[in-house]
């Protein structure tokens, strides 16, 4: 694939500006208008599509392109959306074109094109997918109105997934550990004690966290047991679990872990 300067220096500038992302929800604020540098296209949508009905949301580019009273519509019909189907059906999340699936006249003939595409209008898409928690399908769409993404669109789109996909989950994780002061019982920690906290909701292995700081993994063994006494947990699962809990969650009533 040729990619001139220009573009690669644009994709890494995209994939810099990810870096710092802390909030999934600020993810298509960073992504969309990065890809149109990319990738010429007239629409670019965020969707977040889950399996029962209306269970769809998405934020677009530029703007107020997409009129919000069309998600109903959007809604009722993306059981007919080739590149959903596909992404459910298999599991893949690499960069698909409608064309890949229908000719014009057979996407022409979909309630899906009649009823939104055509409004906006969108003649040509390609998307690529996320990971999204559980059956959920989390897709970024690229759309055009007159000609269709080629090879090196696909091949560039590709190539950006995996650091798109890391930045996502980053962000997810990073919000995860930021909730650490949602639950009243962690008030009592020590700064190191959640700093430790934070890297366990990470994913860190205690070993890790223990490099990362510059201690010992047994002295991290031994903030770990502090930190599970003063939560009152007596788990790693636990204790993460328990700091994402809004303050108050909990029944007094049940016992601790």
């Amino acid at each position: 694939m040729y990619v001139s300067l220009e573009t690669l220096q644009r994709a890494v500038g995209l994939v810099e500006s990810l870096a710092e992302l802390d909030d999934p929800a600020n993810f298509a604020g960073i992504v969309l208008p990065g890809l149109a540098t990319l990738v010429g296209c007239d629409v670019l949508t965020y969707n977040e599509i889950g399996l029962a009905h209306g269970q769809t949301r998405y934020a677009d580019y530029p703007a107020g392109a997409l009129d919000p009273a069309t998600q109903p519509v959007f809604a009722a019909h993306v059981h007919e959306h080739p590149l959903v189907n596909h992404y459910r059906a298999t599991g893949s999340g690499e960069p698909v074109m409608i064309s890949d699936f229908l000719t014009q006249q057979r996407f022409h003939r979909l309630g899906l094109y009649a009823e939104f595409f055509r409004g906006i209008p969108v003649e040509h898409q390609m998307a690529v997918s996320l990971p999204g928690p559980e059956q959920q399908v989390i897709g970024v769409a690229m759309n055009r109105g007159r000609r269709d993404f080629s090879d090196q669109d696909r091949a560039l789109l590709s190539v950006l997934r995996a650091p798109l996909m890391a930045a996502l989950l980053r962000a997810r994780r990073r919000r995860q550990a930021g909730q650490v002061y949602t639950c009243s019982e962690l008030a009592d920690l020590t700064e190191r004690e959640l700093q430790i906290l934070r890297l366990v909701a990470d994913g860190r292995t205690n070993a890790s966290i223990a490099h990362a700081l510059g201690v010992s993994p047994r002295t991290v063994a031994k903030h770990l047991e502090h930190i599970y006494r003063k939560v009152r947990v007596s788990s790693r699962a636990a204790a993460v679990s328990r700091m994402t809990m809004p303050a108050g969650a909990a029944n007094p009533a049940s016992p601790r872990e």
